[in-house]
């Protein structure tokens, strides 16, 4: 079943769920990196959730930052924080899978969004939609499951990191990929589904993207300066996220 954020309490699991050490480590050091230089770019965030990645890109220097999610409690989350720290950033509830109106930004960038597509139809509406915020030129970056996860031998152990990724025995596209958060008192699950990487690089093309590119994860040094890949090696070896990128024509 699909996750309903606006459910009670579940924005706010999602947001301590943020904490925990491979998100930093990883996740934010990955995506900014790919993401790449903000300064004076305006950049929309898509499936913003409480605002944890779109406060970042206003720090990292955007000259505009504007941040949508499909969840009314999560845009609620993400006004309150604006509210108490003022960055210039506007939350509006939106979603993906709409065109957007007299929007042309120069960067679009999604944690966790096209995770969300159950099938090519949906997903190419959500691609659709990513284009039709940017403008010609504008460049999309997103932080998604990865589809090879089903791939691995053997498959990721990902407990020592705070969380298990269950798959189905067989692969088929559409099939869900639960995200199992454990956190101090209570456990999230987070359904994803699955669809191989050839269909969101159709996807992106069909809706007018072009210099479609997959990367991969990178760890961050401790800030300690401990070297600790060993505990890193097992998260690395059969990562379960990847970057995708695309240009709009």
């Amino acid at each position: 079943m699909t996750t309903d954020y606006n459910k009670h309490g579940v924005a706010r699991q999602y947001q301590q769920a943020k904490q925990q050490p491979w998100r930093h480590r990883v996740e934010a050091y990955s995506f900014l990196r790919c993401i790449g230089d903000l300064a004076g770019k305006s950049v929309v965030d898509m499936a913003c959730g409480e605002g944890h990645f779109t406060r970042r890109l206003k720090l990292g220097g955007a000259s505009t930052v504007m941040g949508f999610d499909v969840s009314e409690r999560m845009v609620e989350l993400a006004r309150a924080q604006e509210a108490d720290d003022p960055a210039g950033i506007e939350y509006v509830v939106h979603d993906a899978r709409e065109l957007a109106v007299d929007r042309a930004f120069d960067l679009a960038v999604s944690a966790w969004l096209l995770v969300y597509a159950r099938e090519r139809e949906e997903l190419a509406r959500m691609c659709r939609g990513i284009a039709s915020w940017l403008r010609p030129g504008g460049r999309f970056v997103t932080f998604t499951t990865n589809p090879d996860l089903y791939l691995f031998q053997p498959r990721g152990d990902f407990r020592p990191y705070g969380f298990e990724v269950l798959v189905e025995d067989q692969v088929y596209e559409g099939a869900p990929i639960t995200w199992r958060i454990h956190m101090d008192d209570t456990v999230l699950d987070i359904e994803n589904y699955y669809l191989p990487i050839s269909a969101y690089e159709s996807a992106c093309r069909e809706a007018g993207f072009r210099d479609f590119r997959v990367h991969g994860l990178e760890l961050a040094p401790a800030e300690d300066g401990v070297d600790d890949h060993e505990h890193w090696a097992e998260f690395m070896r059969a990562p379960p996220a990847v970057m995708l990128e695309c240009v709009r024509e």
